[in-house]
């Protein structure tokens, strides 16, 4: 019986603390920390809704090698706080966009996208690749190949912008659209 006891006395202590220290805090910095509605699991960003029920999945271009520069005719475009669903007015400016993409077969893109400095480094990458994903997605629905559209987040680690306020967070919500030539 004082074996069990004993055993009960070392082993209970060991198994709560065990559990205790798994169950650490989300890791929230900056701005966000105070927000309730910043989403700090990337878990819960539901995927992008396709439009017409179809998955794109093919190969994108590859991005290594020569640099990727923005063009002047090639506008960036923003995005709601904590979102990457294109708005009515990115939709407008993507369609005007692929126009010039399309009529040039030469050029390679890079779709970037960035966050502000509001969540954790891991949110903001995964964020900036959802935002980078659902404009290339929307390219390739609009008829650019997607074999000449490629994609990469920088989260908050490129910022346009260092000011707290929300001109400038919304200009670091973004996605850029840069162009590599053949």
């Amino acid at each position: 019986m004082k074996k069990i006891n004993l055993f009960a006395l070392v082993a209970l202590p060991l198994v709560l603390a065990f559990t205790f220290s798994a169950c650490n805090k989300k890791n929230v910095k900056g701005a966000g920390a105070e927000n309730p509605d910043m989403i700090t699991d990337t878990a819960t960003i539901p995927g992008v809704d396709m439009q017409d029920g179809t998955e794109l999945g093919g190969t994108e271009t590859d991005i290594r090698g020569g640099e990727f520069l923005p063009q002047e005719t090639v506008k960036t475009i923003t995005f709601d706080y904590d979102r990457y669903e294109l708005s009515e007015t990115s939709r407008a400016t993507l369609q005007a966009n692929a126009v010039l993409l399309k009529a040039r077969k030469d050029w390679s893109v890079l779709v970037e996208g960035h966050c502000d400095d509001r969540g954790t480094t891991e949110y903001n990458l995964a964020l900036g690749q959802k935002r980078a994903k659902s404009v290339r997605d929307y390219y390739v629905r609009l008829g650019v190949p997607e074999s000449m559209i490629g994609t990469i987040s920088y989260g908050e680690e490129k910022p346009l912008c260092t000011e707290a306020n929300d001109a400038c967070w919304l200009s670091n919500r973004r996605a850029e659209t840069k162009i590599r030539g053949n």
